[in-house]
């Protein structure tokens, strides 16, 4: 197996996948994530997406193509995603949602936050403490806890009993 190359993404496509995610992950109309924890997100990204296979990679990159060109259009805006403020990347991705090729903002969104959200800062936010990593073999679950399948709930409890 080939190794992954080191960068998939050109410093262009960084810089707006930059965009795109501060966008999608803005606190508020006009504030973007901290600046440290997006350096973190596009080279984080950039990694993951250089493990990708050729489809799956060329996948993400049109759908961020889409993104990037198209979601302004819809708002009025010619030009990149990167040159509109927080708010107006905000709106042109609401415009982008609601039209015919909303798929390809879902294709990218789907890829950003699996890597946006493994930043332990960013995890924390959402209250995800990582307990599901933890070690958790079936003799540990609790018996009363199992609900024997093609039974509901009630008829589990009369079947325990």
């Amino acid at each position: 197996m080939a190794a992954a190359p080191k960068h998939a993404l050109s410093d262009s496509s960084r810089r707006d996948a930059q965009a795109f995610g501060e966008a999608l992950f803005a606190r508020t109309l006009d504030e973007a994530p901290p600046a440290e924890r997006m350096r973190w997100f596009v080279d984080d990204l950039d990694d993951f997406v250089a493990h990708l296979n050729l489809r799956a990679r060329w996948l993400f990159l049109f759908c961020l193509f889409a993104v990037t060109w198209v979601a302004p259009l819809l708002a009025g805006h010619l030009g990149r995603l990167r040159g509109l403020s927080v708010a107006g990347r905000i709106a042109a991705l609401e415009a982008l949602e609601q039209s015919p090729a909303s798929l390809a903002l879902f294709g990218a969104r789907a890829v950003v936050s699996l890597v946006y959200y493994e930043h332990p800062d960013a995890a924390a936010e959402i209250g995800w403490d990582r307990r599901c990593l933890a070690d958790v073999r079936p003799e540990r679950v609790a018996a009363s806890r199992l609900v024997p399948l093609g039974r509901s709930g009630s008829s589990a409890e009369g079947a325990r009993t």
